[in-house]
């Protein structure tokens, strides 16, 4: 497998918009609907991911906005790096060490995997690269659907923290995935309704983090018997 690292980078904001005019209709159902191929692809070109900690944080939304989780970062604001890892893994989420840079995020709901990798990085094969990661590293449990992916310098600004909850709890969970994609997060669904159990693999020796869920095998099987397509 080939990866190719150069090209420009581009802005967290504005990327992957579509050229097509305001009258024009992007190919869907008969409903309308956009089917789940595209609304993957269209995420894969919006979010990207900013770290320049050096540490990149997956957890769970609604953490962001839990009050006892607030205030037990606000009250480590001056410990150290170490502490807070431990704090962030309480809550359920986890703390990856890569390179600083931007990171884009590749989520294939056919294959129910997602991947995140440096941006200047071209990806021949997401399978092969997926087979690639051979480093179990942890797992994570999104109830929420949405992960959050972010810097964890983000989560040493009180105020960023106080304004999403703020949003989060007045019903405005749109607002809140904005506000982190306005900061240098990204946010990514999982691939079940009624949450997902994650798994977290790394390609040895490089910045590429892969998820997939735990029951993977079990989650095809079922949506290929009920013919239902996967979660967009």
């Amino acid at each position: 497998m080939r990866r190719e690292r150069g090209g420009q980078r581009r802005s967290n904001r504005g990327g992957g918009r579509s050229s097509r005019g305001r009258g024009q209709r992007g190919r869907g159902d008969r409903h309308g609907r956009r089917h789940p191929r595209q609304s993957a692809e269209s995420g894969n070109q919006r979010e990207r991911i900013a770290i320049e900690s050096g540490d990149l944080v997956l957890i769970d939304q609604f953490m962001l906005a839990n009050p006892q989780f607030i205030e037990k970062m606000s009250a480590a604001l001056d410990e150290s790096a170490d502490v807070k890892t431990d704090l962030i893994t309480e809550y359920g989420g986890k703390v990856i060490n890569v390179t600083c840079g931007t990171y884009r995020i590749e989520r294939d709901p056919f294959a129910y995997t997602i991947i995140v990798h440096p941006e200047g990085d071209s990806l021949d094969s997401a399978p092969e690269v997926v087979k690639e990661a051979t480093d179990s590293i942890g797992e994570i449990n999104v109830d929420t659907r949405c992960l959050a992916m972010l810097d964890r310098e983000l989560l040493d600004d009180s105020s960023l923290l106080e304004r999403y909850q703020q949003l989060w709890f007045s019903g405005q969970d749109k607002a809140c995935r904005d506000l982190l994609r306005d900061n240098g997060g990204a946010v990514r669904y999982g691939f079940r309704r009624d949450g997902d159990e994650l798994g977290i693999y790394q390609v040895p020796g490089e910045d590429i983090i892969c998820l997939w869920p735990k029951n993977i095998e079990e989650l095809r099987a079922q949506n290929e018997s009920q013919g239902e397509q996967p979660e967009a």
